[in-house]
């Protein structure tokens, strides 16, 4: 059996509720999954109490400045599991959700400069849905301004492109400070976008030193493990990062990081039909066993 650790609902830029994951996973046969919505919990409370394990998790995009002055389309996300609603970093949650608000409104002003005139209002969506850069760049495909998804991230919205805003992030830090103080799990997600580059996951020579030295530096301030197993790394990708969190002493993750509709042909539980994943279950029972150790 095999598990996903980094799933999206309808509560951010995922197409699937809460429940619709959980009896999918279900169906599929899955061991346990981590709903890790972005800048929010509120989609997990109403899921029903099923067969399958489901840890609640959030993803959480932080500003690192060093990091972005040496590439400006880096960014750092971090997923944290086992996130309680009366903790520290569910307050942290409410902040950069209003401050993401702000965020889209900078982008979408960004946007009319360009000559792009699309509204986040023309979307439907229910009270607690945290909109963000997909649902503008849904948009953006709708009004015909671009051929997808991809290519409005790849010349729009992307880290470092013309209508990048990023002030709703908080610091890497903070953000860290936070969590160790909410007794959570932080797991680097997807490692390759630290330092992006054109073609890196074909050639795969960016698991070097300086991915060594930005996960000690992590490492510092209290990041827990990493994603080896994800949807866009092949097989030997997920060897050499596996090995490297081994002899980092960092837990290993992974998950598909399934959006539903939001981007076609990627699957719950498997990832690209390519590339299909299967995250040993094992993964789950270290991540529990990390947990109860900080407590």
């Amino acid at each position: 059996m095999s598990i996903d650790l980094h799933i999206h609902t309808n509560y951010s830029d995922g197409t699937d509720s809460p429940q619709e994951i959980v009896e999918k996973s279900e169906k599929l046969g899955l061991k346990g999954i981590a709903i890790t919505d972005h800048e929010t919990i509120k989609g997990l409370p109403i899921i029903e109490k099923g067969t399958i394990e489901v840890v609640k998790g959030v993803e959480i995009s932080a500003k690192w400045d060093a990091l972005s002055e040496k590439n400006p389309a880096s960014g750092i996300h971090v997923l944290m599991y086992f996130v309680e609603e009366e903790s520290d970093i569910n307050v942290l949650l409410e902040e950069v959700r209003e401050n993401k608000k702000s965020r889209n409104i900078k982008i979408l002003e960004k946007l009319r400069m360009l000559g792009i005139y699309v509204d986040l209002d023309e979307i439907e969506t229910h009270n607690d849905q945290v909109l963000g850069r997909p649902h503008i760049a849904e948009l953006m495909v709708q009004h015909e301004y671009v051929a997808n998804i991809t290519e409005a991230f790849n010349r729009y919205l992307g880290n470092g492109m013309p209508a990048y805003a990023d002030l709703h992030q908080v610091s890497i830090t903070k953000l860290m400070e936070v969590a160790k103080a909410s007794k959570v799990i932080t797991i680097l997600a997807h490692p390759h976008t630290l330092d992006p580059k054109k073609n890196m996951l074909v050639n795969k020579n960016w698991i070097n030193t300086g991915l060594t030295t930005n996960l000690k530096e992590l490492m510092s301030i209290g990041l827990t493990g990493i994603e080896t197993y994800y949807s866009s790394y092949d097989l030997a990708i997920r060897k050499q990062l596996s090995s490297f969190a081994k002899e980092l002493s960092l837990i290993e993750t992974g998950g598909s990081d399934y959006h539903g509709e939001i981007k076609l042909n990627l699957h719950l539980g498997t990832g690209w039909e390519n590339k299909p994943l299967d995250v040993p279950d094992e993964f789950l029972e270290k991540l529990k066993e990390k947990y109860e150790s900080i407590k």
